[in-house]
């Protein structure tokens, strides 16, 4: 096993894997994959939730700036390792709770203390999840070694250096 520290294993902690899908993997972000498998494999979560992303025509996405984004699912790569208990989340915009199932109630109906997030983009839906899951009173980590960005590094950066200001990180804990 790697060093990837997964904070507070004592807590009731939620893994939230965040637009793991084929067109956000590229040769900027795919790097991420195999490190989100070994936290998968190492286990300690009460709860694994499974985000994925479209932007249809029409959509805001779309209309304003004219970008769509088919439903596909996750990465076969790491769908293999969820299993039935993982809920899945669709959504049409940045943060996982704003998809179709209540991901707040789904949380606490699991007694969930902890968030970990990991998935693409830092910079964009993995920064609006951590946000609000902090807002809704969630002890919040971004795994910093499980997250990227599809458009460049320097993207990346930015966000986990507002994110580590933030005590937002597993390595600023």
């Amino acid at each position: 096993m790697s060093s990837i520290v997964t904070p507070h294993p004592e807590k009731r902690r939620s893994l939230i894997l965040v637009d793991l899908q084929e067109g956000f993997l590229n040769d900027t972000s795919r790097w991420i994959v195999p490190n989100i498998k070994e936290v998968i494999e190492k286990g300690g979560y009460d709860l694994i939730v499974e985000t994925i992303f479209s932007a249809e025509k029409g959509s805001l996405w779309d209309r304003q700036t004219h970008w769509t984004f088919p439903l596909v699912p996750t990465t076969h790569d790491i769908k293999q390792l969820l299993n039935e208990r993982a809920v899945l989340v669709t959504k049409k915009t940045k943060s996982a709770f704003k998809g179709e199932k209540d991901l707040f109630k789904i949380l606490k109906d699991n007694n969930i203390e902890e968030v970990h997030i990991v998935g693409i983009d830092t910079n964009d839906c993995v920064f609006a999840t951590a946000q609000e899951s902090f807002d809704l009173g969630f002890f919040t980590y971004v795994l910093e070694e499980c997250t990227a960005s599809s458009q460049n590094e320097a993207y990346r950066e930015a966000a986990l250096k507002i994110l580590r200001e933030l005590c937002m990180t597993n390595h600023s804990f």
